[in-house]
C-alpha cells in the first residue's frame, strides 16, 4: 500500500512537477469555463449571434492600479536578492494591498499587514518547508 503513495524522481526532474500539476489544472479549469460559456449561450440562443471582440483593457480602466502594480513588481523583483524573500514579500503584499483597497486608513492599514503577514507565512511554508524550494 506504501507504494502506491510514493513517487520515485531523480532529482534533474523534480522541480517540474508542481508546474506541470497547476498547468493541468489551468488546462481543466479554462475548458470547465469555456464549455460552461457556450452551454449558456446555447440555452439563451444566441450561440450564433456572438461575436468576438477583443479588447485588451476595459472601458473603466483603472490606470493608477495597472502602472502602481506594474511598478511595485518591478521594485519586488529588484529587492528579492537584497533584502530577502520574507521582508521583500511582506512589504510587497503590504503595498498591493494598500494599492488595491483604495483608501488607506487604519482599518485599511490593519487588513493590509494582517495580509501581508499571513500569505507571505503560508508561501514560506508551502514552499520552502514542505516542498523544500530555496527562496531567495
Amino acid at each position: 500500500m506504501s507504494d502506491l503513495l510514493t513517487i520515485e524522481l531523480s532529482y534533474n526532474s523534480y522541480h517540474l512537477i508542481f508546474p506541470r500539476i497547476m498547468i493541468s489544472i489551468l488546462i481543466f479549469l479554462g475548458i470547465i469555463i469555456i464549455v460552461t460559456n457556450v452551454i449558456k449561450r446555447v440555452k439563451s440562443g444566441n450561440l450564433k449571434s456572438y461575436k468576438f471582440k477583443f479588447k485588451f483593457f476595459v472601458d473603466d480602466l483603472d490606470k493608477g492600479k495597472l502602472f502602481g502594480t506594474a511598478a511595485l513588481l518591478i521594485i519586488y523583483a529588484a529587492t528579492l536578492e537584497r533584502i530577502g524573500f520574507i521582508a521583500a514579500s511582506v512589504i510587497f503584499m503590504f503595498l498591493i494591498t494598500l494599492l488595491y483597497y483604495g483608501d488607506i486608513r487604519k482599518k485599511s492599514i490593519l487588513i493590509s499587514i494582517s495580509n501581508s503577514l499571513a500569505t507571505t507565512i503560508i508561501v514560506w511554508y508551502v514552499f520552502g518547508q514542505l516542498f523544500d524550494i530555496t527562496l531567495p
